[in-house]
């Protein structure tokens, strides 16, 4: 069927505009009904952008390759005569032999040439889809090109490998070198991560490593690489492929490459989540100061803690808003109040609060001159038997 053909229409959910070519489709199918939805003005100029994008792609197609600069100049032309839209006529394309700008370099007097800067062989302008597959270029590769032009990396990963990490070396070697800031968040996940490669990637200059130690309830599962470029082309890859050898080179991992300049709402939220993961307190400041305890929490989660009998191993801590309880349970103590009440929601941690507000009272001050063995009576029911 040719872009010009009428479409054909089977029942289901759409999510496009209504334009003259779908209102006389419809009317050619009386037996179909359809239901419409207004246009929320906060995402209208993102419609009405991928509705003439859409136009214009079919119209670009069609033409011969001497029609296409023309007709997209004509239509700066026609937008930027509206009223207040002047300054897009700046926009107009220029005729040339090579039009397409690949970098920009600062170059000293009198220096040679600057050699051209790496790039990923996938685009920078155009989201892609990498699977593993022959025609695709590896992980591995991709990665490294992009970090050698990036001015800011951030990067979600649950596992990392030795094996992994030597691939990357280079692309990080040169990170450091430019004094690249690197923000990475991780996991003692399974047992998976190499902890002399968490080690050797927390002493690097300029790299900020953040870990979780919690092997029980953290099921960070992410693999996720963000490149930060201050010239509007960043790039994310997001997919299914740890730090590891296998999973860069021959795995058959999928992997999205998201960019900027086509989705850009994509990358946003990359940014959002990310910065809440970097602020959390599940995910702590890794130095070499914590290398034993990453060591333990590793070999913990491989073991499942079988080797050495139960075993508390998280430093588990209230979260905010279970912080805000406690704080009125001691308000209300040293008000007078001995008979307090707290109502939560199912799933909010009503047992975690009652051990820390039993766990504080226990330590203030009124009982630190009480022996060990003489601590305040606890008395907790609970109505089920689980």
């Amino acid at each position: 069927m040719s872009d010009a053909a009428e479409p054909l229409f089977r029942p289901g959910i759409y999510e496009r505009l209504l334009d003259e070519e779908l209102q006389d489709a419809l009317a050619a199918h009386p037996e179909l009904r359809p239901i419409f939805g207004k246009l929320d003005d906060e995402e209208s100029p993102h419609a009405y952008g991928q509705f003439i994008l859409e136009v214009l792609t079919r119209a670009l197609r069609t033409c011969s390759s001497e029609q296409r600069l023309p007709l997209v100049n004509r239509l700066v032309a026609l937008i930027s005569a509206t009223d207040g839209l002047d300054y897009l006529r700046r926009r107009t394309l220029i005729e040339s032999r090579e039009q397409l700008l690949l970098s920009v370099q600062e170059e000293a007097p009198g220096a040679a040439r600057p050699t051209a800067l790496a790039r990923p062989l996938t685009p920078l302008g155009t989201s892609s889809l990498l699977t593993g597959g022959r025609s695709d270029p590896a992980l591995e590769h991709e990665l490294r090109q992009e970090m050698f032009t990036a001015d800011q990396v951030d990067i979600l990963i649950s596992f990392v490998k030795w094996s992994g990490l030597r691939l990357l070396d280079p692309a990080f070697d040169h990170l450091e070198a430019r004094a690249t800031p690197v923000r990475i968040v991780t996991t003692s996940y399974m047992g998976a991560s190499d902890p002399e490669a968490i080690a050797s990637l927390a002493a690097r200059r300029g790299f900020s490593v953040k870990v979780s130690y919690d092997t029980q309830r953290t099921r960070l599962h992410a693999k996720a690489y963000y490149f930060h470029r201050r010239t509007g082309f960043s790039t994310a890859y997001i997919g299914s492929a740890n730090m590891s050898h296998a999973a860069m080179t021959s795995g058959l991992e999928w992997t999205v490459k998201v960019t900027e300049r086509d989705l850009p709402h994509i990358l946003s939220r990359f940014a959002a989540e990310f910065s809440t993961y970097w602020s959390s307190p599940e995910f702590e400041a890794y130095d070499s100061s914590q290398s034993q305890r990453l060591r333990e929490a590793i070999d913990h989660a491989k073991t499942g803690g079988a080797a050495v009998g139960p075993r508390f191993f998280a430093d588990i801590r209230p979260h905010a808003f279970q912080e805000r309880i406690l704080d009125a349970l001691a308000a209300a103590r040293r008000a007078g109040e001995r008979r307090n009440l707290v109502v939560a929601a199912t799933g909010t941690g009503k047992t975690v609060v009652a051990a820390f507000d039993y766990a504080r009272f226990s330590s203030s001050t009124a009982n630190r001159a009480r022996p060990a063995a003489a601590r305040p009576n606890l008395l907790f029911v609970a109505h089920r038997k689980e």
